[in-house]
């Protein structure tokens, strides 16, 4: 028999607050990028690792600590990374090197990475305990807060750097991270392991997707000035390796298995990581393109990223079960398309209003899109692996966004920076085509009447 489980206000709250440090953390740095580059003008790169570092370390973290709350507890492992949080900011307010700066994006990005695959089990299991369906307003709620953490990060980031400097975007953390150790201790329940903690992490698996994925920026920050062959054999063999490993353990930091059997959950997370790539790509290139050849301040280049936020809550309360729902992705992922074309028409002489609608056409896509891929991981990945898969589709985001750093690092250039978004327009264009596609062969394959049948029996 199904109860209604519950998900009170003291539950969500807290939920929802650690859910949008990470995003907000990678959003404020975008602003913050130009005035770190004129502190540190001897590390031309210095931009393109600070993003990549976060990116690179939740894209690691995520599954891990997903699977942490599978096997440990996820209030366990929310409040030990609050506390690395708080560690990562103090060791970016105290930074005077490069080094110190990249330590302290990696324990924000290691602090940050616990919350959605935490939150997610959290959800799942109470929702199991009670034998029903997670509510579809909960995945809303925190489909939103991410979005408008993304799109708001740049305009906070842009405020607090302009009156306090480029560290406050570190030192920030610190309140936030206090802020949820007190919420998580207080009002986050201890949730039992579903998983026994047997066999060990998967280090080796670990080991072998970071270096995977730095030989792969290595690759991509070298690219505009040589080929780097070195760094291209490194990534090509670690993947390999990676892969092969991975197929022959028995916990594997990603389950490769899984994901070969479940082909509409490998869908999900190349969609997701797609989509993300373009958003990122827009996120970083628009505060650092207004400011530099639109000459705007700080707060202004930030603002200009505002529609985002709006457009993706509202995006991201659209439903995405039935008929209606594969309409409304569609209607996503086409915003998603256009709005990358739309980039052609920023010149030097383009107006508010244009760069306006192309911000609102972003978010729309984000949202639609964001929201539904949250609910293609509930509909698709098992209950007693709902941290790890959930930590996985944030890994395929960072992924995206992993891959858009050293782009937009090369197309801000002094060298390319008059023809800055035409070259993002050509970057991103193509990529954006792929959730279109996924979204067609996923109502090809008659999902949208499985969901409905679900929504059904939800209600």
């Amino acid at each position: 028999m199904k109860t209604q489980p519950d998900f009170g206000w003291r539950l969500i709250t807290p939920l929802l607050f650690i859910t949008v440090l990470n995003p907000l953390n990678s959003a404020m740095l975008s602003t913050a990028l130009v005035p770190i580059g004129q502190a540190f003008p001897d590390t031309k790169e210095i931009g393109g690792w600070l993003v990549a570092s976060l990116y690179l370390t939740a894209a690691v973290a995520q599954p891990v600590l997903g699977s942490f709350a599978d096997r440990f507890g996820a209030r366990r492992v929310l409040v030990w990374t609050t506390l690395i949080l708080g560690l990562g900011a103090i060791v970016g307010m105290l930074a005077d090197s490069v080094l110190t700066l990249l330590l302290s994006r990696i324990l924000i990005g290691f602090g940050t990475s616990s919350a959605f695959p935490c939150t997610v089990a959290i959800i799942r299991r109470r929702a199991a305990a009670a034998n029903a369906e997670p509510p579809a307003r909960i995945l809303g709620f925190l489909a939103a807060a991410s979005s408008i953490a993304v799109a708001v990060g740049p305009p906070v980031g842009g405020i607090v750097t302009e009156f306090f400097g480029w560290r406050a975007v570190f030192t920030i953390n610190f309140p936030l991270a206090l802020i949820a150790f007190f919420l998580v201790f207080v009002a986050v329940p201890e949730t039992s392991s579903t998983v026994r903690a047997r066999g060990g992490v998967d280090w080796i698996g670990i080991a072998l997707f970071t270096v995977s994925m730095t030989a792969v920026v290595f690759f991509l920050m070298h690219l505009p000035t040589r080929l780097d062959l070195l760094s291209a054999f490194a990534a090509i063999l670690g993947i390999c390796l990676f892969v092969w490993v991975e197929r022959t353990k028995k916990q594997p930091f990603v389950n490769i298995a899984l994901l070969r059997t479940n082909r509409p959950l490998l869908l999900t997370y190349a969609n997701h990581a797609a989509f993300n790539f373009c958003n990122y790509c827009y996120f970083f290139s628009m505060p650092q393109w207004a400011q530099t050849t639109l000459g705007k301040s700080l707060p202004v280049s930030g603002l200009l990223l505002m529609p985002v936020a709006v457009a993706s809550f509202v995006g991201s309360l659209a439903p995405t079960r039935g008929r209606k729902g594969c309409l409304v992705e569609i209607a996503g992922a086409l915003s998603l398309i256009l709005s990358s074309l739309a980039l052609l028409l920023l010149t030097k002489t383009v107006s508010f209003a244009v760069i306006f609608l192309i911000s609102f056409g972003f978010g729309i896509g984000f949202g639609v899109l964001n929201m539904s891929n949250q609910q293609r991981l509930l509909d698709y990945a098992p209950t007693d692996q709902s941290g790890s898969a959930a930590g996985l589709l944030r890994t395929a985001a960072y992924l995206g966004a992993l891959l858009s750093a050293p782009l937009v690092g090369f197309t801000m250039s002094d060298a390319t920076r008059d023809r800055a978004m035409a070259t993002i327009a050509l970057l991103v264009f193509p990529i954006a085509l792929v959730p279109l596609c996924l979204v067609i062969l996923d109502i090809a394959r008659g999902r949208h009447v499985l969901t409905a049948r679900a929504a059904g029996q939800q209600d």
